[in-house]
């Protein structure tokens, strides 16, 4: 009898870990269009890289496709042509390599720690998934 408590007891801490992480797909998607679409657009087209307008003010450039005279970074590439693989691989390796402070990568990387502290863990085949079946391809 004990040795059944103990085995129960075992098998529950090593899934419980999982569990905490798993998301549902409703769960990623919302992570999707409140944090990463500002960047990679709504239906993960990309947004396009904006040239600055010196002696532009943030709320005239504001949604006229342009930025101000301030830096700002908003570029984020298209998602939709990359298999769920490729997406996979990519968060992947965004979380796993250094990037130099100055490029893109290391922006997302930044990007992607500020979402996780205030979303939790974000699964990367759970996101790869979300994006390639509701924006791919081959989405339904």
């Amino acid at each position: 009898m004990k040795k059944n408590g103990f085995l129960m007891i075992s098998l529950a801490s090593l899934i419980l870990p999982n569990v905490c992480v798993a998301q549902t797909t409703a769960e990623v998607g919302d992570v999707y269009s409140n944090r990463c679409a500002n960047c990679h657009g709504v239906k993960a087209g990309g947004v396009p890289k904006l040239t600055e307008k010196p002696g532009v003010s943030v709320q005239v450039a504001d949604g006229q496709g342009m930025a101000s005279e301030e830096k700002t970074n908003i570029y984020g590439p298209p998602l939709n042509n990359l298999s769920k693989e490729a997406l996979a691989a990519k968060l992947l390796d965004l979380r796993n390599k250094g990037f130099d402070s100055s490029s893109y990568h290391s922006v997302m990387v930044q990007n992607l720690k500020t979402i996780e502290k205030r979303e939790g863990k974000i699964s990367d085949e759970k996101m790869a998934e979300y994006i390639s079946n509701s924006f791919g391809v081959n989405a339904n």
